[in-house]
């Protein structure tokens, strides 16, 4: 059993790799922006608003994660739990709105006769971003492999992930080759120069738009508590076929979803008429009716009733997600 100083340090490396997630979001932001604001480039422009973007979602994952992380006897044990895929449907769509911004933008700079840019800030920033990028990927890298669990794959603390910073170190080498072949073309005033920086952003838009939809829909469809991930179910099934075989049951019903980092396995066996199991469960079985029937009498609101009956106080608060206690086991 973990104790509460051992669950504050299993917590560190998480809270590590989120801040460090959140200042270099942010840092990543401001020089985008300025230097946006410098070069007249859009596509640097891009980058900064979607850095910011990003910070602002660790900020709150890392609010998430401190809430999550610590337990409440009097919380329902999955209120918290929308709260993740609510942050990947959140950057999913305001990612796409920007990305739109951005293509619509780009689109009306080709129809006038494209954009001005100063190539060589452009391409300093292209260099310390590159920089950056690749030095918190492998710091980022180090962090997640000290951890003992696998790192989380909500989307909600995608901007801790080493692969997001590897992804930015990867946009600024690119942009500092793109600029820094306008730099050596010479005359920054050629008029097939202008072109390079919308085109620019429609390529950036046109690589990156499917993923801020994947979160969206992922997070969407975990909110309405489905999972859309078959072979997770197929997964669970498959390891929980010789426990479920050893019961002498008529039929079985299944329910895997992910919320957030918590996967909630639902299953329901109907025993078989007639084995030693039968006489235990019609007596569950009644006691389940009785409370059924007088919250269906005197309760006047929708509800939906899930009994458990167990002598193990130990799995009753796992269940629940409420700190264990010490509690013996049953006989």
């Amino acid at each position: 059993m973990m104790s509460s100083a051992d669950s504050d340090l299993a917590q560190r490396p998480a809270e590590q790799i989120l801040r460090v997630a959140i200042w270099g979001n942010f840092a990543l932001a401001g020089l985008g922006v300025v230097f946006g604001l410098l070069t007249r480039s859009h596509v640097i422009l891009l980058d900064g608003v979607l850095s910011a973007l990003n910070g602002l979602i660790a900020l709150m994952a890392r609010q998430v994660n401190r809430r999550l992380a610590q337990p409440d006897p009097e919380r329902l044990p999955f209120a918290d739990a929308a709260l993740e895929p609510l942050l990947e449907v959140l950057r999913g769509a305001v990612s796409l709105v920007i990305y739109g911004f951005a293509g619509l933008a780009a689109i009306a700079a080709l129809g006038s006769g494209g954009r001005v840019v100063r190539a060589l800030f452009a391409l300093i920033y292209g260099a310390v971003v590159a920089l950056g990028g690749m030095v918190l990927a492998s710091y980022q890298g180090r962090q997640l492999q000290g951890q003992q669990q696998r790192p989380a794959q909500s989307l909600s603390l995608g901007a801790v992930d080493a692969r997001h910073w590897f992804v930015e170190g990867a946009m600024g080498l690119a942009i500092a080759a793109v600029f820094g072949l306008v730099v050596m073309a010479g005359d920054p005033e050629q008029s097939v120069l202008h072109y390079v920086d919308p085109i620019a952003v429609l390529v950036v838009v046109w690589l990156s738009v499917r993923e801020p939809w994947r979160w969206a829909k992922q997070g969407w469809l975990e909110m309405l508590e489905r999972s859309g991930d078959r072979r997770l179910q197929q997964r669970v099934r498959k390891l929980l076929d010789r426990p479920i075989r050893l019961v002498p049951h008529q039929s079985e019903l299944l329910r895997v979803g992910r919320f957030g980092e918590l996967v909630y396995i639902q299953l329901y066996l109907i025993v078989a008429p007639n084995n030693e199991l039968t006489r235990q469960v019609l007596a569950h079985d009644r006691i389940r009716q009785l409370m059924y029937d007088r919250l269906r009498e005197k309760f006047s609101e929708a509800f939906a009733l899930d009994l458990v009956i167990t002598s193990d106080r130990l799995w009753a608060e796992r269940a629940i997600r409420q700190q264990p206690s010490d509690a013996p086991p049953p006989p």
